[in-house]
């Protein structure tokens, strides 16, 4: 085990050309401690988790993300998103995150769009550009697009699916012609009480097997909400707490992987006032 650990820098290297740009996006610290179950979650991390909750935004938010997985340097991953309301247009929204360290970096910039089709309905798209470096022998990129549909079908159930990559886009390097996969996340949500919301999912990959997900969000206080979530195949275990303070919100999530260990993440949005109404 003490060699693994010797040689986990090195993990990005092998495993990321199958799947760079997508595993490693953040999905903000309150979604993570859910079990990775962003995809019905409304807040400012919808621009990587389903860009159709942009839609129910009326007031523009930004936030700033940091994780350090596993415990290591080489896989530090930051993020940062601002969305805003444009009249008649729906939400805009942009982000940018970062991940790896010198000799090997991922970076993604994208940029999205939310709009409400009715009171209970939205739906969201977003264009990405992924950028691959790697010391001595080079870089390459490639452009991305997402669909995201959120919904409320009934009272205090709701539904969402998002798919990146629907394009099965290819990078643009002439000696490196992988395709990015194709992810489909399908997730709904339910508040069993007016302090309590149980959340449930799947994430399917293409050349990977379905993963299942679930979470559990208990708000303890008007300001103080408590979290659980599990990923299974492979099982990882999540925890953390979300904390308001005015228009401020600190969002802290913990995993446990079952064979590299803990991740601890942060997340920092701030809500600025109002500049449109709900439709």
């Amino acid at each position: 085990m003490q060699y693994f650990y010797l040689l986990l820098p090195f993990v990005p290297l092998a495993v990321v050309p199958c799947h760079a740009g997508t595993n490693v996006f953040p999905h903000g610290s309150r979604a993570a401690a859910l079990g990775y179950m962003g995809v019905v979650n409304t807040d400012i991390f919808a621009t990587y988790n389903n860009q159709a909750a942009l839609g129910f935004f009326s007031s523009p938010q930004a936030a700033v993300h940091y994780e350090n997985k596993y415990f290591t340097e080489a896989l530090n991953l930051s993020a940062a998103a601002f969305a805003m309301p444009v009249p008649a247009a729906g939400v805009l929204g942009v982000d940018l995150c970062s991940f790896g360290y010198a000799r090997y970096r991922e970076t993604r910039m994208g940029v999205a769009w939310g709009k409400q089709l009715s009171t209970r309905t939205a739906v969201g798209a977003q264009l990405c550009y992924h950028l691959v470096q790697v010391a001595e022998y080079g870089a390459t990129s490639a452009l991305t697009a997402e669909l995201g549909l959120l919904a409320e079908p009934i009272e205090n159930l709701w539904v969402g699916a998002h798919v990146f990559n629907f394009t099965s886009s290819r990078y643009f390097s002439n000696s490196y012609h992988e395709r990015l996969p194709v992810i489909f996340d399908v997730g709904m949500g339910y508040r069993l009480a007016q302090h309590a919301s149980l959340l449930v999912g799947a994430k399917i990959e293409s050349g990977q097997a379905a993963q299942a997900k679930a979470g559990v969000e208990v708000v303890v206080f008007k300001t103080l909400a408590l979290r659980l979530g599990v990923l299974v195949k492979p099982v990882e275990l999540f925890a953390g707490f979300g904390y308001t303070y005015h228009r401020l919100h600190i969002d802290m999530a913990f995993s446990r992987h079952e064979t590299l260990g803990y991740t601890p993440q942060i997340s920092l949005s701030y809500n600025l006032p109002q500049t449109q109404k709900k439709p």
